[in-house]
């Protein structure tokens, strides 16, 4: 159905959009190409048994990554490709004439015709658009959100590198005040990882979603919206969404305000989710046991008062996570909502109240224009309650964390300098304290700046630093207190041409499953040196280690594995 809309629509914009007959010009023909290439050599610490455990180096070996991408357009038209290769060198050894694999770049469920090539090939993205007054009409790969995105939010998040899209057709009208999304397909998770380590590829696991979202611009001073999504996850990789059953695992119903008030803006959404059982009575989404329905409520209020503004906003989440749950290996979210999380600050322990299932909590913050333009300080406070325990959670009991900050922002002509404190304090219920810990509660102190300023010779320097220090409350596996920072040191050669740069990064976090490069297991050093060969092509060279740690954005978070070794890249346009 949507197809045949997508057709309609497609073909009266054509008509709007028709030359008359008096144009002979053909509409111009615009391209851009994208290649990234990338090679990685990975040091290894795996040895052979015995009696080859002293041969170093056999388990070391060669990653080339390649992503090319191509955008053609003419007049209302736009087609684009994404094409990701990769390839391992040096990934056998030989003893007594076998020779042996030393790890899996596929598995069995991707598809390969040369099974005796480390290698794959995946044409990833692939679409046809065309845009017109009315619509805009994409037939293939899209991204899609609605709302604030806790009824479905797929889009590219190159941060944590994550390129999942929906494949399949969307429509985007735009009759007068209304916006009209519709859309329907697969998820396509992306096969080949630009940042991460390509290892045991996994085929697709193709979820089906469909969705459709109203906003009604101009209400008087309000803008309203409703959206409806539903779900059909696969049980099995293969191309057309292989399911347990014939119903939806999910639906997703709510609508959203954007409103000002009194001198205020406010921005809120509220959410139903209804899951679905099985005939045992157990839910796909709830390992079996049988499902209880969610709901969702954002609000967010911003204020301005003289030279301060301020920001108010608040969340009550409860099982909105479950579409998101069949997910964890496929690495990446469907459905991600407004966390109101410093995401710089988010350790292995509260990630799980980023995800959880049954939290509500709130935030205010507050900004100065002290030197409007230039120096803006801000002081905010955010308090949850996450009442959900067990699972990726350490605590056994529901806990209430309580995060104030602080932080400037300076800008003037010569240099800019970004700063910001915190700390977080996770309260355990009904735990008290330890007489040998203290406060039985977890506890990080963090900060981070970013020091960007002129040298002599007209060099420029940029000094980036961000640490912890993390003492843990009380948890079924007891965890060790850490200390943990992260540096970084540019220097802009004049002509904006090239750069050097020297990472450093330090830490005693025994979750962190990576080993230091310099000075015992803890301490791990690199350099980097890129050149800006023109405005077209960059070429970097990066040689040393850098530690394994969790990294969150725009709600989604994700462990990134440690690098010791070696790396060059390039990326042209054209």
């Amino acid at each position: 159905m949507l197809a045949v809309v997508s057709f309609i629509v497609a073909m009266t914009a054509s008509a709007q959009d028709a030359p008359s007959s008096d144009e002979s010009d053909a509409a111009a023909v615009t391209t851009s190409f994208t290649d990234d290439l990338d090679y990685r050599y990975w040091k290894r610490t795996e040895r052979l048994p015995a009696p080859f455990a002293n041969e170093t180096g056999i388990f070391n070996y060669v990653e080339q990554v390649n992503r090319f991408t191509g955008l053609v357009a003419s007049g209302p038209w736009q087609g684009f490709v994404q094409v990701d290769e990769v390839s391992l060198w040096a990934n056998r050894y030989k003893i007594d004439g076998e020779v042996f694999t030393e790890r899996a770049l596929r598995e069995p469920d991707v598809f390969w015709p040369l099974p005796g090539i480390d290698g794959y090939a995946n044409l990833e993205k692939v679409f046809l658009a065309r845009e017109s007054k009315l619509a805009t009409v994409t037939l293939g790969d899209f991204y899609g959100a609605f709302g604030n995105g806790l009824a479905l939010n797929i889009n590219r998040n190159v941060d944590i590198d994550i390129d999942t899209s929906i494949q399949g057709a969307k429509v985007f009208m735009r009759p007068g005040a209304w916006d009209i999304q519709l859309l329907a397909g697969q998820v396509n998770r992306q096969q080949v990882f630009q940042e991460n380590p390509n290892l045991g590829l996994q085929g697709d696991f193709r979820h089906l979603v469909a969705g459709a979202a109203v906003t009604r611009y101009g209400l008087g001073p309000a803008n309203v919206g409703a959206h409806g999504v539903v779900y059909h996850f696969a049980t099995e990789s293969g191309p057309w969404g292989i399911a347990e059953r014939s119903v939806p695992d999910a639906v997703v119903a709510g609508s959203t305000l954007e409103v000002s008030i009194a001198g205020m803006d406010w921005i809120g959404e509220g959410d139903i989710y209804s899951y679905t059982n099985n005939a045992d009575g157990g839910s796909l989404l709830f390992a079996g046991e049988p499902s209880d329905p969610g709901y969702a409520a954002y609000l967010s209020g911003t204020a301005y008062v003289g030279s301060t503004t301020w920001q108010f906003e608040g969340k009550r989440y409860i099982q909105t996570e479950r579409p998101n749950a069949l997910l964890a290996s496929e690495l990446y979210e469907i459905a991600i909502g407004p966390t109101l999380e410093y995401e710089r600050a988010i350790t292995e322990d509260s990630s799980a109240a980023v995800n959880s299932n049954n939290s509500w909590g709130g935030k205010v913050r507050m900004d100065w224009a002290a030197v409007p333009g230039e120096v803006v300080p801000y002081v905010s406070v955010a308090v949850f309650r996450d009442l959900e325990e067990g699972g990726l959670h350490f605590n056994e009991v529901p806990e209430t964390i309580f995060h104030p900050m602080i932080g400037i922002e300076a800008r003037p002509e010569k240099f800019s300098f970004i700063g910001n404190l915190g700390m977080r304090y996770d309260d355990r219920d009904g735990q008290g304290t330890d007489s040998e810990r203290g406060i039985d509660a977890d506890r990080q102190l963090h900060g981070d700046l970013d020091f960007k300023f002129a040298l002599p010779g007209g060099l420029r320097a940029d000094i980036a630093v961000a640490g912890e220090w993390y003492q843990w409350g009380q948890n079924p596996f007891q965890q060790e207190d850490y200390v943990e920072f992260e540096t970084s040191y540019t220097v802009a050669i004049p002509g904006e041409k090239v750069f050097v740069v020297y990472y450093m990064d330090y830490t005693t976090n025994p979750l962190v499953n990576s080993v230091g490069n310099l000075d015992g297991d803890s301490l791990y050093g690199a350099g980097e040196l890129q050149y800006k060969v023109s405005d077209a092509v960059t070429m970097k060279g990066f040689l040393g280690a850098y530690k394994a740690g969790i990294r969150c954005s725009g709600g989604q978070c994700r462990l990134l594995p440690g690098f010791d070794g070696a790396r060059f890249s390039m990326t042209a346009n054209f």
